[in-house]
């Protein structure tokens, strides 16, 4: 049975500096840094939250640690509980006023998602039970979607009143996804699995605007179907509904949605590439870069389109459709509006390139070797302008030291924008962080991780793109360290929250750096 403790006493060795700007938690068994963050209200942060193993009581049970701070590294709260030690913690994330977690029991094949406020205090609990089918498919789908930290993809928040989960599925013969949404406000739950005709659907959660979920969905004929539909699906957030279905061809062009924004008229604007009539997103290359206002029917409340040939070449050097030179493709991470009305689309770069790796396994193996002859280039950051109607205005690249990804075999077919998403999601291959705004949205940071062979410094470097007065300026801090793992969190103005995790002597120091 599990055993919850709730308390205010220093139950783990702590070190906090006279004006509580430094940290360090001893006795840390096991942490993955994506179970760290922000607690903020708005884009103001308020605080932090760490949660890791903290103890192994016997064979059979850990003990686990939830500790709140304010923004200046105080300690607020202590909560621990013990469980299974075939517990995972897979994910975690925070709404603004509620924190969720996802734990996976390996042995009782249960999904748990358990709900904090953030005063600590536990507030809700839904459990999924699997059945032995369901399990073997999430093992080689879900769970595999992992990097070297163990960290998942799977859930967004939904400001001040819940979460949603997008997981893979299998249903009957069918592979498909489910979406459940789990409330903070009140102990209420959805779960929505598409009904359309169809053997496999992907889905991706774009986003959230006026009470409405907007899913991509990509939609196959059959297992062997290499050109998908691709639909927008809008639930209801109250209870699932399915609001509405719609393709997402415009006239004569194809789009395929990346993300949405909530712009300051309160519309929701979606922002991806597009393509050709008739053509395969799949596989054929796009001709542009489109943002698509919707409203809660799925109805176009406006559109615009600008092309790679036209448009963005009078400010980029577009050698083929969707690719520019010595950048490659563009994924799209965020869209910021500033104060001034010029809408800024923060992103980075990405191309193919031959994988010696893969062209060597291929001769030695005549073609069996299960890997790409091609692999993936993560290059640039990118800023791009436009004006409050989407025109394209300015366009400024930061150069960055490229990591590269190798790819299975038969992914050198894959067209540019899917390619995105899988960097994005399946192999957290890019070096965005994350982007902070001031509340009077007069100046904006964009922050991204990178790694520099200096003369005089080699290691990594994490680092800012901040606009301000209409000018963008740069700076960065160092961040090679001792450390096992290091991660950072945004802060007040000006400032990072550095997070080093020491696995050998089970440490976890956090201290700020400036950095604007």
């Amino acid at each position: 049975m599990r055993k919850q403790l709730f308390t205010t006493a220093c139950l783990l060795i702590i070190a906090v500096s006279s004006f509580a700007q430094t940290l360090s938690i001893e006795n840390v068994q096991k942490v993955s840094l994506r179970n760290t963050d922000a607690i903020k209200e708005g884009t103001e942060v308020k605080g932090y939250y760490f949660f890791y193993v903290s103890d192994k009581i016997d064979k059979k049970t850990n003990e686990y640690t939830l500790q709140i701070t304010d923004n200046n590294l105080k300690k607020l709260k202590d909560i621990k509980f013990e469980d299974s030690k075939d517990l995972s913690i897979l994910e975690s994330s925070f709404n603004g006023t509620d924190l969720i977690f996802l734990m996976y029991n390996s042995k009782e094949r249960t999904f748990e998602h358990q709900v904090f406020g953030a005063d600590g205090k536990k507030k809700f609990s839904y459990t999924r039970e699997l059945s032995k089918k369901e399990k073997r498919f999430l093992e080689g789908t879900y769970l595999q979607i992992q990097d070297e930290e163990d960290n998942f993809k799977g859930l967004y928040p939904v400001q001040g009143k819940g979460f949603i989960s997008n997981m893979p599925s299998r249903e009957d013969r069918d592979y498909t996804f489910q979406i459940d949404y789990f409330s903070t406000e009140s102990r209420k739950q959805w779960t929505y699995i598409p009904d359309l005709a169809g053997k496999k659907f992907i889905g991706d959660v774009l986003g959230v605007a006026n009470n409405v979920v907007y899913i991509e969905t990509l939609i196959f004929g059959g297992f062997m179907d290499q050109k998908p539909e691709s639909m927008i699906i809008g639930l209801s957030l109250d209870n699932g509904k399915k609001l509405f279905e719609k393709k997402t061809d415009f006239g004569s062009k194809r789009f395929y949605p990346a993300s949405l924004s909530n712009m300051d008229n309160g519309k929701a604007v979606l922002f991806g590439e597009y393509f050709g009539d008739g053509a395969n997103i799949l596989k054929d290359k796009s001709q542009g870069f489109a943002f698509i206002g919707m409203d809660e029917k799925g109805e176009a409340t406006s559109q615009k389109f600008n092309s790679w040939d036209e448009d963005m070449s009078k400010y980029l050097d577009v050698k083929s459709k969707g690719k520019i030179a010595d950048f490659g493709f563009m994924y799209v991470h965020n869209i910021v509006q500033a104060a001034d009305g010029n809408i800024f689309a923060i992103g980075e770069g990405y191309k193919k390139v031959a994988s010696a790796l893969g062209i060597a396994a291929t001769v030695l193996s005549r073609g069996n070797a299960g890997i790409s002859t091609m692999k993936l280039k993560v290059t640039d950051m990118i800023v791009l302008k436009f004006d409050k109607d989407f025109n394209i205005k300015a366009a400024n690249i930061y150069e960055k030291n490229s990591n590269k990804i190798e790819l299975p075999g038969g992914y050198e077919f894959v067209s540019g924008p899917l390619i995105g998403k899988m960097i994005k999601f399946e192999y957290g291959g890019f070096d965005y962080s994350y982007t902070k705004q001031s509340g009077d949205k007069s100046t904006f940071s964009i922050y991204y991780s990178d790694y520099v062979r200096g003369k005089d410094y080699k290691g990594g470097t994490f680092n800012a793109i901040t606009y301000n007065d209409g000018k963008f300026t740069t700076d960065k801090i160092n961040t090679k360290s001792e450390a096992t793992s290091t991660s950072i969190l945004p802060a007040k103005q000006g400032q990072v929250l550095v997070l080093d995790y020491y696995k050998k002597a089970k440490k976890l120091d956090a201290h700020f750096e400036k950095l604007d």
